[in-house]
């Protein structure tokens, strides 16, 4: 590891990248080998291919402030959220699953076998060791994940930001009389809330943790330590949306591989949101994870409407503005930005 902690030393961010990436699709382009064309089956395996976590995890063990893992709290953390995962895996397995709930109304079963059965628990264990890793890591920004005394302020930002601009965008398109994209599905109300149910908590426990952990909460300030916030979000937006790459190719998204163009300039876009509020929060992963899970899961509970994308762009023109993002952070004001986060 002698060689590895050297390089990393010299080039931390490309390290990390590599790690990430090369993690994330050798997992990804095994899931036609071992899935095929099941798609459920296929998310069950993507679910262990979470590479910014793990690249977070052995960068700060090799810099020293890594996790100490065998410990009593880390088996604690692991035992715990293995069995959250493992559940929420064979679930998958009972009732199928989809991308949306309309498509969910003609899932099937998965099934038990060897095959499906192994990967859930592949998954488990590699969603539950980077959240045990997390949790009880000496990284002040990985460890984060754990600090909930965040003002309320930023807990509303992170939890109703998405479902703010999707509802004015719902407003102009109703008074416009545009087209508007309804929530349809045959399932039961139950059922549908139990699906929804299931979406968040994969979002949250999978991957929002194993992706924030790594772009925000390690990519993020060492980028910034050199960069404006502003530049260093591009760079973080353009990995970020090339690592999505597999998941047009392996058939877990609808759309063609061209897409990952628009999936990267999305990522830039977003991640002004993202950024905006890790830096206001104090450098809070939990806020960061927060706003994962409710900008992926709040478009399967409202309509969507074309119109949103302006409030969405209003939203970024004005972090970039009032916060100035485009200049340097100096050290004050960080300090500034961890105090107003915990008042």
């Amino acid at each position: 590891m002698e060689w590895l902690k050297s390089v990393s030393t010299r080039y931390p961010i490309l390290t990390f990248i590599f790690i990430s990436i090369s993690f994330t699709w050798a997992v990804w382009f095994s899931v036609p080998f071992i899935a095929g064309d099941n798609w459920a089956l296929g998310r069950i395996v993507v679910g262990a291919g979470f590479g910014p976590a793990i690249a977070a995890i052995v960068l700060n063990h090799l810099s020293g402030t890594g996790t100490q893992i065998g410990t009593k709290n880390w088996w604690l953390c692991f035992v715990v959220f293995f069995t959250i995962l493992l559940g929420l895996y064979f679930s998958i397995l009972v009732t199928g699953d989809a991308i949306s709930a309309e498509s969910f109304s003609n899932a099937k079963p998965v099934g038990f076998s060897v095959t499906s059965i192994l990967a859930s628990i592949i998954s488990a264990s590699v969603g539950s060791f980077i959240i045990a890793c997390l949790l009880c890591s000496r990284s002040i920004a990985l460890n984060s994940l754990n600090k909930w005394r965040i003002s309320y302020k930023w807990w509303l930002v992170a939890l109703f930001l998405p479902a703010l601009w999707m509802t004015l965008g719902l407003l102009v398109a109703q008074q416009q009389d545009a087209t508007i994209t309804p929530i349809s599905h045959s399932l039961e109300q139950s059922t549908w809330l139990l699906f929804i149910a299931r979406s968040i908590l994969l979002t949250f426990l999978v991957v929002a943790i194993g992706e924030e952990s790594g772009w925000r909460a390690w990519m993020l300030p060492k980028l910034q330590e050199r960069f404006s916030p502003l530049l260093s979000t591009v760079f973080v937006g353009i990995v970020w949306g090339v690592w999505h790459l597999p998941l047009f190719l392996i058939g877990q998204y609808d759309d063609p591989p061209e897409m990952i163009f628009a999936k990267t300039g999305a990522c830039i876009m977003l991640g002004v949101i993202f950024t905006w509020l890790y830096n206001r929060s104090g450098g809070s992963l939990l806020m960061a994870v927060v706003l994962h899970t409710t900008m992926n899961n709040t478009p399967k509970i409202l309509p969507f409407s074309e119109q949103m994308g302006i409030f969405l762009l209003l939203a970024v023109i004005s972090m970039i503005v009032v916060d100035r993002m485009w200049r340097t952070n100096k050290s004050d004001e960080l300090a500034q930005h961890v105090n107003r986060a915990l008042n």
